[in-house]
């Protein structure tokens, strides 16, 4: 983290509230310092929101909550939301059982920043990370357990990136992207996805490189689909160095007006898809 000075909780090992968490947050982004929670858990019941050019850069810690979502940065290109050796455990709350109330461990909207470094995200029963509009997501390091939905997703204009990290268990798919939206990962092992490792569609861009997909669990669908079905969509595909093993239904599905571009992917297995999503276009005939 680029700043030098650390606003260190003053209890470590303490249970902070979301009231407290938000005046130590406060006094973080006033004084551009970065929030040490190490040994720390805060219990959040509501979202904890960003403004639109804050910054906060917060370091350790264990964020549990059932609200929405545990954060949510909502910003410009000029904010940030900085996390670095953090858990983010998003519970599950019988006041949210409708799928579009589910929410997310973190949400991110309009043009927010987000950078996670070495962090555990996990939803009970939303998304682990959830992108709209023209959010930005860069995670390094991380590690995706099972959520209840997707472990991490991009729609409409938003952008995902991942280096050096770990996808497991993904529910239904552990990235999911729609829209105009833009995936990058390197680096990267996606292992034991229930229905996808990763599904683009519409217009969406998948970019992986040195990354390896394994044991993908449904024998009807491949490990990584593309689809670009709808008129006027325009899908990309970029696979280099990539590994796949075990991947119940093949590994790869491409269909539609994709632009693709494999290297150093070998033996993959490529199948015909014969299953699409609920807002693919094929999937309402």
């Amino acid at each position: 983290m680029t700043p030098a000075l650390r606003l260190r909780c003053s209890a470590p090992h303490m249970v902070l509230s979301g009231r407290d968490f938000a005046g130590l947050a406060a006094e973080a982004i006033r004084t551009g310092t970065v929030l040490d929670l190490a040994r720390s858990r805060v219990e959040l019941h509501e979202p904890f929101k960003l403004g639109s050019d804050e910054v906060l850069r917060v370091s350790g810690g264990t964020f549990v909550g059932d609200g929405h979502s545990l954060f949510q940065a909502q910003g410009t290109r000029s904010g940030l939301l900085e996390l670095r050796d953090c858990e983010l455990r998003h519970l599950s709350s019988p006041l949210r059982n409708e799928k579009r109330a589910l929410g997310a461990a973190l949400f991110a909207r309009h043009k927010a920043r987000v950078a996670l470094h070495g962090c555990t995200i996990s939803s009970e029963s939303g998304f682990g990370l959830w992108l709209v509009q023209k959010a930005a997501a860069e995670l390094d390091g991380c590690t995706l357990p099972r959520s209840g939905r997707s472990s991490a997703v991009a729609f409409e204009n938003s952008a995902l990136s991942l280096r050096d990290s770990l996808l497991t268990d993904g529910t239904p798919h552990a990235i999911c992207a729609r829209g105009t939206a833009s995936v990058r990962v390197r680096d990267t092992r996606i292992e034991g996805a229930e229905v996808r490792a990763i599904y683009c569609y519409h217009s969406a861009q998948l970019d992986a490189a040195r990354c390896t997909i394994s044991g993908n669990r449904h024998a009807e669908v491949a490990a990584v689909q593309v689809d670009a079905l709808r008129p006027g969509d325009a899908a990309r595909l970029t696979l280099t160095d990539c590994s796949f093993a075990r991947n119940a239904g093949g590994d790869l599905s491409v269909t539609g007006n994709v632009q693709r571009r494999l290297d150093g992917c070998e033996e993959l297995d490529e199948r015909e898809a014969t299953d699409f999503g609920e807002f693919s276009f094929k999937a309402r005939f």
